[in-house]
């Protein structure tokens, strides 16, 4: 199924790898080199089925613009990349609700089965929750 995918990252090499790479799997790409500009197609009110982003960009962290989406209000599922791990950006990460986590260099058909799973299943939790408030 094709998704709408806001992919973030400062590497201008590698974000249009994986831009082709995802256009290649049907999905919509729209990319971004730096949290500034990511924010641009956020906000107010642009919508996404997921987010990928690294963690290191130019500004803000993707971890601070991942805690600015939440406290938005969007619960659009994303995923961080990353070649500098550190438990407690790890932990940060799981605490505003990070959907995967990818340390870099990292096998691209496990990005691709994560963004199919982890859009599915938000296609499910808004469903239930469509279903629930009809019923209500």
């Amino acid at each position: 199924m094709s998704r709408s995918v806001l992919l973030v990252d400062d590497e201008v090499l590698l974000c249009r790898t994986l831009a082709h790479a995802l256009r290649d799997a049907g999905h919509r790409v729209v990319t971004a080199e730096s949290a500034e500009a990511a924010e641009r197609h956020l906000f107010p009110s642009q919508s996404f089925d997921v987010v990928v982003l690294d963690h290191r960009l130019p500004g803000a962290s993707g971890i601070e613009l991942l805690e600015r989406m939440r406290n938005a209000g969007q619960s659009t599922p994303a995923l961080l990349m990353t070649a500098y791990e550190t438990a407690s950006m790890r932990s940060r990460a799981y605490e505003l609700a990070v959907a995967g986590f990818f340390r870099k260099p990292f096998n691209l058909g496990e990005l691709l089965e994560c963004i199919e799973t982890v859009t599915e299943t938000a296609d499910a939790v808004q469903a239930a929750r469509a279903g629930r408030a009809r019923s209500a």
